[in-house]
Formats: C-alpha cells, structure tokens, sequence
C-alpha cells in the first residue's frame, strides 16, 4: 500500500508582535544606527572615520549612543553583503508568533482572542505583582524596600549588540537582541504566546521564544544561482547574478520560522551537472559580530502595544512625490500596554 501524501501546511499569513517605533525620538535613534550599519557593510563607501562621536551626541534623543561601533576594517565588505538586506526602520519588531490564519473568520477569532491575552496576562501579572511585593511598616523609609517592577509603568527596552540566527561563519540573518532590565519582557510574550497556542491560533513550534530585532536579511535582497557545469560555476561558488525572489507571504520568516528552515549554500546538495539552484546570499558574519558586540542601537524603547500584522511587508509611498520612503507591515489589530 502507497504512503499516503504529506499534507501540506497551510502558509503562514499573521503574525502577532511588539512594534519598536513608539515614538520620533526613537525612530531617530533606529534610523541613525541603519544608516551606520549600512555605511560599514557598503562595498562602495569608504572606510568610516575611526574617531568616535561626542558625548553630547552619544547621549541625545535623536540620535543613537553609536560611540562602541568600531571603525569599519573593510573586510566585512569583500563579502559583498547586499544592501537591500538591511531592514527598513518602519519593518522593526519583535515576533512572538506566527499563524495562518486562513479566513475572516480566522482572523476575528485572533484579534478578540488578543484583547483578552493582553488583560490577562498584563494586568494579571500587575495583580500577581503587587500581591508578591512584601507588606512593610509605611513609617519606616520607603527606600529600604524594592518591590517588583509593576506593569503599570512602561515597558522600556534597550538594543544593543549584533547576533546571528545561524552559524555566524555563514549566515544569512543578523538581529539585535533586546536588553530588559524589569524581567517582564519575556513572562510577558511567553504568556501571549500560550494563550494564543491554547486557542489554536499560533503555530506551536516546539522550542524557547528568541525574541530579536531583525536588523539583516538577505531573504530580502534576492537570492543567487549556485552550482552548474564548468562553463557556468561547476564549483557550485555563487555566481555572479543575483535573482529577484523576493519571498511573499511566508517572508516574515524571522518570527523564529522561516529563515531558519532554509538550507545554507554551505548545506546544500550540488545540483546534477549543468543544473543551477538558487540560494539566499550566505556571509560570514564572525568579524562583524566581534565589531558590534557592543554597540548600542537604541536606547528607550517604549513598547506601547501588541499587535497582529499580516505577512509582507508593504512599501510606504510619500503621496506628494510618488517615491517610496520606507516599508511597513500591515497592522490588523493592536492593544495597547495602559
């Protein structure tokens, strides 16, 4: 008797994240960082200065506490990283999970079951605050006693270092880790992400949440023809041309899914002679990760709201001009953190 088929897995089409442009001061900050990032990674530019900047611009509003970015030493552009990979300001999240959501009915089910995940488990983690803060004389110093963080003040972030999602010695996708010094970040995102599991809504994959802000992402940028006879690369080096790919509908992969299924150039089998395959731009990524270990990338990330997106990020348009200035996911529904 014949196997029956795999079935195949519905695509993904949501996602349910934090977004991380609360606010133009922070905006600024991310927008500052990119443009750095990119400089260093351009095979064009030239080296940046190695000086660092002032402390007075180190610690404005608007601009990103860059001084611990390390001059560039040019090799990481040899490998020729594109560009394109690098992800637009308007794109910045942190991914708790992801679903297919199939139908409108699908989606209302997500969107009611979102308001009541975000009352539960954010203000009952005020409740079960404020019932494990230890009772104490309201005459003695007030100062001798820290109880835990409460939910009602804001939930505020840091983004500092630089980490890849697979070996750094070949890679694909860079991210930036957030820094929480409350502790609530993650009981947080990890109580969203069971109550959406429990409910059937979010793929249940099996393993510990990593959130991460995807800064890197040569999903994005196309992928390259691989393998081949002699004439064409039969070494199976990456040739040359770049083919425009772009992934839809699964490419909000970095919700800890897609990219990380995907096989390295490195992995992948040799096609038949003659035959070329695609793949997504692979670099080693060790030196730049040594280089950014310590660079802050933002600092003060409020986190105003959860929010579920659909897959895909759009282009955004300056109606006045016709010229796109950025990319952005769709946003379906979002409470916001009161």
């Amino acid at each position: 008797m014949p196997p029956s088929p795999t079935k195949k897995k519905p695509p993904l089409t949501h996602f349910l994240c934090l977004p991380l442009t609360s606010s133009s001061a922070v905006v600024s900050q991310w927008q500052a960082s990119l443009k750095r990032f990119s400089a260093d990674i351009s095979p064009t530019s030239p080296p940046l200065s190695s000086s660092s900047p002032s402390t007075s611009t180190a610690t404005s509003t608007a601009t990103p506490p860059s001084s611990n970015i390390l001059p560039s030493t040019g090799s990481a552009r040899k490998q020729t990283i594109p560009l394109k990979a690098v992800r637009p300001v308007g794109t910045l999240h942190l991914t708790i999970g992801v679903m297919s959501l199939g139908d409108k009915g699908a989606v209302e089910r997500a969107v009611g079951c979102l308001k009541g995940a975000v009352e539960e488990v954010w203000q009952g983690g005020e409740r079960a605050d404020r019932a494990a803060a230890p009772v104490t004389d309201l005459a003695e110093d007030t100062n001798t006693t820290s109880p835990p963080p409460s939910t009602t003040s804001p939930l505020t972030l840091a983004f500092a270092g630089l980490e890849s999602m697979h070996s750094p010695r070949s890679t694909s996708f860079l991210y930036v880790p957030p820094e929480d010094r409350s502790g609530r970040l993650y009981p947080f995102c990890e109580g969203l992400k069971k109550r959406f599991v429990r409910e059937g809504l979010m793929v249940d994959e099996k393993r510990g949440l990593r959130l991460h802000a995807t800064v890197l992402n040569t999903i994005y940028a196309g992928k390259v023809f691989i393998g081949g006879n002699k004439s064409t690369g039969g070494d199976g080096e990456r040739e040359a041309e770049v083919v425009e790919d772009r992934v839809q509908g699964n490419e909000e992969g970095d919700g800890d899914g897609a990219e990380e299924q995907r096989p390295s150039v490195a992995e992948s089998k040799r096609g038949k002679k003659g035959k070329r395959k695609k793949q997504v731009v692979k670099f080693d990524a060790r030196e730049l990760l040594e280089r950014y270990k310590e660079c802050v990338w933002a600092r003060d990330v409020e986190v105003e709201k959860v929010a579920i997106c659909e897959m895909g990020a759009k282009e955004v348009v300056d109606e006045s001009t016709g010229e796109v200035v950025g990319e952005e996911y769709r946003e379906v529904a979002s409470v916001r953190l009161a």
